[in-house]
């Protein structure tokens, strides 16, 4: 019998033993005021400086390779030409995403906010999509789906942040007369026609020759709408659709493909949006200075051009219809400001040893 006591006692501690060898992953990495931090958020927050990190790479750096990514030095900005270790600008970029977490969460909160059971679904379906398309990805840097439907809602809480902040109702509203100003003289209603520069079957690209004449014949069909009369948009784009069915076929030639979509879109855009959408010089400049009923043809980007008329979008949807839109073009800079600035004043209670159970070092970059 005591032999077999002995053998308990034995086995015991050699369990014991063994699990004082395992470092075992904290569930929290310590708080940021009163938000506390569990350790796959603190992961999911260090896997996105990382990336971060690797799209300001050179093209003689691998950031495939961690550990000796890690101690390379990146450009972090290319006007100032700050530089940086990547481990440093990782440990920086992982705690003002944390911080930014925080402070959005518990901005949310001190509103009165509430997530909709309908926005909780969208959250987890999104989360989902993201563990399907890269769920492989995520496990392998301790990032669970539990985590991605967090990060999720604290994205849809930082969008409906806009509307508690400055919409109706909201702490510091906007003022319809602000909301117009801003719409007419900051953002673009386009009704439009993309022309791909290549043909549509063989996806051979249009040389400059081919280039030229089709954006001749699309300038052609925005002569022809701006000759035309029309007060009301709908008369305007019965004017764009009308030059548009009797040019396309003709552009499309040019390339020996035919038309494949025929149907005009419509979108508002804002600033950053037009600027990101027309690359090509001078084209958003272009669409800029279109008057409301104007019309004009531009290459916007490198495999593309664009058969545009700019709208008054008040003639289009009503000021109530677009203040969620306009609120989130003018306010959303001004709000990750805000948010940021919070963030970082929060008294940070991270725990340095938990966090060192978790190091950047065992990323995952494939």
């Amino acid at each position: 019998m005591k032999q077999k006591l002995l053998a308990l006692v034995c086995a015991l501690a050699l369990v014991v033993s063994l699990a004082g060898c395992v470092i075992s992953t904290p569930d929290t990495v310590g708080s940021l005021g009163d938000y506390e931090i569990s350790s796959g958020l603190y992961l999911l927050a260090q896997y996105d400086a990382y990336q971060k990190a690797a799209d300001l790479t050179s093209s003689d750096q691998d950031a495939a390779n961690v550990k000796a990514f890690l101690k390379q030095t990146i450009t972090v900005d290319s006007d100032s030409g700050e530089t940086a270790t990547v481990s440093d600008y990782v440990a920086r970029k992982t705690l003002e995403n944390l911080q930014t977490y925080a402070a959005t969460e518990l901005r949310f909160d001190e509103l009165g906010g509430q997530l909709t059971a309908e926005e909780e679904q969208q959250a987890d379906s999104y989360a989902q999509q993201l563990m399907d398309q890269y769920g492989d990805t995520y496990k392998a840097n301790g990032i669970g789906l539990e985590t991605v439907q967090h990060f999720e809602r604290i994205l849809l809480k930082s969008n409906d942040l806009l509307t508690l902040v400055y919409g109706n109702g909201g702490e510091t509203p906007v003022s319809d007369a602000d909301l117009t100003e801003h719409l007419e003289n900051n953002m673009v209603e386009l009704a439009y026609y993309v022309i791909p520069l290549y043909n549509t079957s063989t996806y051979a690209f249009a040389d400059d020759d081919q280039k030229a004449q089709m954006l001749t014949l699309a300038q052609q069909a925005a002569t022809a709408v701006n000759l035309a009369s029309n007060e009301s948009a709908s008369e305007q784009v019965s004017a764009l659709n009308a030059a548009a069915q009797a040019a396309l076929p003709d552009i499309y030639a040019v390339l020996g493909s035919t038309p494949s979509d025929t149907n005009v879109q419509t979108e508002l855009l804002g600033a950053s949006t037009l600027d990101s959408t027309f690359t090509q010089d001078g084209a958003a400049d272009t669409i800029r200075s279109l008057a409301y009923g104007q019309a004009a043809a531009v290459q916007y980007s490198s495999y593309a051009m664009m058969l545009a008329l700019r709208l008054d979008p008040l003639a289009v949807a009503s000021l109530d219809d677009l203040r969620d839109q306009v609120i989130t073009d003018m306010k959303t800079s001004e709000l990750k400001t805000a948010l940021s600035d919070s963030g970082a004043s929060l008294e940070n209670h991270l725990d340095t040893s938990a966090m060192n159970k978790l190091p950047m070092t065992k990323i995952v970059n494939k």
